[in-house]
């Protein structure tokens, strides 16, 4: 199968160059995680720009200093199985389909992926997501303040978190939109010591402070359990492929939690993992 066949032609698309105002006037109204930039006046790509990259640079208002330059390319007549291979090597969620003038003329996404190919392909049913699903993730404690679990969120280069209760049982699941929705950037004021040299003896004697304006990234002070999204889909290791990823394009969802026995959690499903399918298939 060729890329063609799968992707979304004629993307909406940013501009450079643009501001981050610009860019996330744009997020709000198209409800995706990321945009393919071109430079003005032609469709020759720059790069891509992502809402948690804008949202966790509140100080950079130029959006061509928070663009991703180095992104997955193919070319419209290439193989499915080349731009899976592309995404699962670089863990990118997207590739960006370009004529042999690098201007954008589609994009090719894992959703795109799941319903279009693997919750439609009638081989998938007989292949199970047991050898696919992560086994070792992060998790969070339901108390957890909604600015910690971010945090954890980033240092687990996750998209989502099973939430647990006292006795470790899932309760629920946060992903980025979750946190991220309800944030906003303020203003807020800093200090810093100036530094002295030797020959400055009245800054060494005085201890000035810089006061200085800063924008910030502010998350209401809220534990996890009460936004975390508690109606879960589940998934268990013998499922096929093909059913989890009908269960992901029904439900609009990224991923699943995986359980076993009477809903003890040992990994979760993700739709970039179920991808590896495809690779494998022969």
């Amino acid at each position: 199968m060729k890329v063609k066949s799968l992707m979304t032609p004629d993307p909406v698309v940013i501009e450079l160059p643009a501001t981050r105002n610009y860019a996330l006037d744009l997020f709000k109204r198209h409800k995706v995680r990321s945009f393919p930039v071109v430079k003005r006046g032609t469709k020759e790509l720059v790069g891509i720009v992502s809402i948690k990259r804008v949202l966790l640079h509140p100080d950079e208002d130029q959006l061509a200093m928070l663009v991703k330059r180095d992104v997955p390319t193919v070319h419209p007549n290439d193989s499915l199985k080349k731009a899976v291979n592309l995404i699962l090597k670089h863990s990118y969620r997207r590739v960006i389909i370009v004529d042999k003038e690098n201007k954008v003329i589609g994009i090719l996404t894992v959703g795109d992926i799941i319903r279009r190919y693997l919750s439609t392909n009638e081989k998938m049913k007989n292949i199970e997501i047991e050898p696919y699903y992560q086994k070792y993730v992060s998790v969070v404690w339901k108390g957890t303040p909604l600015k910690a679990a971010l945090k954890a969120l980033l240092l687990s280069n996750s998209m989502a978190l099973p939430v647990i209760d006292d006795e470790g049982s899932l309760i629920g699941i946060i992903d980025e939109t979750d946190l991220l929705k309800d944030s906003e950037v303020v203003r807020v004021m800093k200090t810093a010591e100036l530094a002295a040299s030797s020959e400055e003896e009245w800054i060494l004697e005085s201890h000035p402070v810089l006061l200085f304006e800063k924008s910030e990234l502010q998350l209401p002070k809220k534990p996890v359990e009460e936004i975390m999204t508690t109606q879960l889909k589940l998934a268990t290791p013998h499922m096929s492929v093909y059913e989890v990823a009908n269960i992901m394009t029904q439900e609009h969802i990224e991923q699943l939690p995986v359980i076993r026995g009477e809903g003890e959690i040992i990994g979760l499903i993700r739709d970039i993992d179920l991808l590896k399918a495809i690779v494998n298939a022969r």
